[in-house]
């Protein structure tokens, strides 16, 4: 009876803070945006083919969000609602493999409020980008393969139908997919290999969007760059940046491996089913950052963040029968667990948990739509995007003379040196094409240009100026 309180408190809590981070109804940043600016620009049929603006998402996520905003308005709250709806499914679909994978109610009770109040998992519930649904597919594929038993070769190509939309809802859960076919090619009794058929849909996909996805080596060289970390998974440093990533509340990174790492020895020793089906999609996910067909980093890699959570949390489930070594696990699952718990509480009850990233939308009640409105690059698309669901003003707009990420800053030097005599509105939304640089020139030109208003709020500022 307790145990069920529990699990009722933990899940009531979960939804709760997903619920609380969705209705905030933070501002878009530039990503957020620039993914919705395909939504409008294209037909159902245009969002198969790469998107524009170095954007990239799975055609059936797009094509629901596509649908729910043309259907229902284009606000915050519906783009957003895919991976709120994601967020809340993925609890249950955690638990459930959770519930499979340990024994103990302490370790399932455990993993659970960590995958619940997880910052990261909370920050994506209220973002409109695909890893949420990322983190969905890959459990319910996870799930699938802990607990199906051996099927029909009929059976195995409907699964793999499904597999096929899990996959186009999911780039990640190939790896999910891969790692299904690996425990059933090690643990197959009969040696039919039906399970085989089940793969048929998903390579297919892949094939075809690999094919339409050439397309975009005009991208290529700029993405490999910009991901360049996450394909050198034999440096320290990516598995820095990502444990600081995906555990943003919990500290001793070298607790997390102790645990990991005895979490992956006592899998093996208890069910080496249950250990090839959940390592093997940790293989499959590095040797495709190796083969730099799939980076290893921050929130491209959080759909492996669950099976982080398990193989961690793996070693308090030996707690049944206390001896040294398991005591010595339960004092580091206590320090490493514990203090990430207490460390979220303590921020969300002060208040310092934000999910806020540009905080544009009380600059723009600001905007005067009488005076003259300079853009400056990240803020264009941000500005065009609210220009659509506020009614804002788009007249008198100002835009930069040239765009060159290089020599950004000389051409905001130079577009501020040409303004005419009068008043000016100047938008900057830091963050994609928009850099420190930039805001030195603004700054040195404010300096000669006493402003009439500047105001600054999280990676957005709006300056008035007379000239």
């Amino acid at each position: 009876m307790k145990y069920k309180i529990l699990l009722l408190i933990i899940f009531l809590l979960s939804i709760y803070l997903r619920l609380d981070a969705y209705l905030i109804n933070n501002s878009f940043f530039t990503d957020e945006i620039l993914l919705a600016e395909n939504l409008f620009e294209r037909n159902y049929l245009g969002l198969f083919f790469p998107l524009r603006y170095f954007q990239s998402a799975p055609v059936i996520f797009l094509i629901i969000s596509k649908f729910i905003s043309t259907h229902i308005g284009i606000t915050e709250l519906t783009l957003r609602f895919l991976p709120f709806i994601c967020s809340v499914t993925s609890l249950f679909v955690f638990y459930k493999v959770a519930d499979v994978v340990f024994e103990t109610k302490f370790a399932k009770l455990a993993s659970l409020l960590t995958f619940g109040i997880n910052y990261q998992l909370l920050f994506y519930t209220q973002c409109f980008k695909q890893y949420s649904s990322d983190v969905l597919c890959g459990l319910l594929i996870l799930y699938f393969s802990l607990t199906l038993p051996k099927l029909t070769k009929q059976q195995y190509l409907l699964l793999g139908l499904g597999f096929s939309i899990l996959f186009l809802s999911s780039y990640p859960a190939i790896f999910f997919i891969g790692a299904f076919a690996i425990s059933r090619l090690i643990f197959i009794k009969d040696y039919s290999y039906k399970f085989l058929y089940c793969l048929i849909f998903p390579i297919i996909n892949v094939l075809l969007c690999a094919y339409i996805n050439l397309q975009q080596t005009a991208h290529k060289e700029y993405l490999l760059n910009y991901w360049h970390k996450g394909f050198q998974i034999f440096n320290s440093e990516i598995w820095i940046i990502n444990f600081q990533f995906l555990f943003y509340d919990y500290k001793f990174p070298i607790l997390l491996l102790i645990l990991t790492t005895a979490g992956v020895y006592y899998l093996y020793r208890k069910n080496k089913f249950y250990f090839f089906n959940i390592c093997s999609v940790i293989l499959i996910t590095l040797m495709a950052a190796v083969l730099k067909i799939y980076p290893f980093e921050r929130r491209l890699a959080l759909f492996i963040l669950p099976v982080f959570i398990i193989l961690s949390l793996y070693p308090l489930d030996k707690f049944k029968k206390l001896k040294d070594i398991s005591t010595c696990f339960l004092i580091f699952g206590a320090v490493f667990f514990i203090t990430g718990w207490i460390n979220f509480s303590k921020d969300f009850v002060t208040s310092k948990i934000s999910y806020i990233r540009q905080d544009v939308k009380p600059l723009l009640s600001q905007i005067d739509p009488n005076d003259k409105l300079y853009l400056y690059y990240g803020s264009i698309w941000t500005y065009d995007y609210y220009a659509r669901i506020k009614q804002l003003p788009i007249k008198n707009i100002i835009l930069p003379s040239d765009f060159n990420e290089n020599n950004s800053d000389k051409i905001l030097e130079q577009d501020l040196a040409q303004l005419p005599s009068g008043k000016y509105q100047l938008l900057f939304v830091k963050g994609t094409h928009t850099y420190d640089k930039d805001m030195l020139v603004l700054n040195e030109y404010l300096t000669q240009h006493k402003p009439i208003k500047d105001i600054s709020l999280k990676q957005c500022r709006l300056v008035i100026i007379e000239k």
